[in-house]
């Protein structure tokens, strides 16, 4: 039998489109995807997101890889 997984969910801090900040779940809309709950912070950022989801999709993907090999506060070689 397929026990359902035990996954939080990871949300975005930042309007997916124009970039606002929407901590601890502000914002206006928020959408489930892949476990994901993105962010957008106000009518018109979700009009927008839906006219080309895949283009904003693949832009929250760059940062987020971003973040990851440099957290804030980390230097990399161009801050030398």
């Amino acid at each position: 039998m397929n026990e359902p997984k035990n996954t939080e969910l990871k949300w975005d801090e930042q309007c997916v489109v124009c970039g606002k900040s929407v901590g601890h779940g502000g914002g206006f809309s928020h959408l489930n995807i892949k476990d994901e709950m993105i962010a957008l912070c106000c009518p018109l950022c979700f009009e927008t997101f839906e006219k080309d989801p895949a283009k904003y999709l693949r832009s929250r993907a760059l940062r987020k890889n971003s973040e990851d090999t440099h957290p804030p506060g980390s230097f990399s070689s161009f801050d030398q």
